[in-house]
């Protein structure tokens, strides 16, 4: 006899791949769904757009964190190299959006 589990079924709150639970992701998904709501909420109140902008990039910024750090697995273990590249990318688009509003 081997010391093999013979209880191998998946719960649900861990995926078959070890990436993390079902319900965090479930969660994550809904906070998007929730952001992309308010924000077409906001535009479709007819809201001043210097209000509506600046929340709509905020909410923005805050699903892409969330879709990198659950969907992407980036706040696991060895993904340092492809976290950087992230980042550089990031910040030239930042850049780049940063030089397209103040160049004259």
């Amino acid at each position: 006899m081997t010391n093999v589990p013979t209880d191998t079924r998946n719960t649900g709150t861990e995926s078959a791949s070890g990436h993390g639970s079902v319900r965090k992701h479930i969660i994550s998904f809904a906070i998007m769904i929730l952001f992309t709501v308010i924000a077409f909420a906001m535009v479709g109140a007819g809201m001043s757009p210097t209000v509506v902008i600046p929340v709509i990039l905020a909410l923005a910024v805050i699903q892409v964190i969330l879709q990198l750090w659950d969907f992407m697995h980036l706040n696991q273990k060895g993904h340092s190299f492809p976290t950087l590249f992230i980042a550089s990318g990031a910040m030239l688009g930042f850049i780049f959006v940063l030089v397209l509003v103040l160049w004259p």
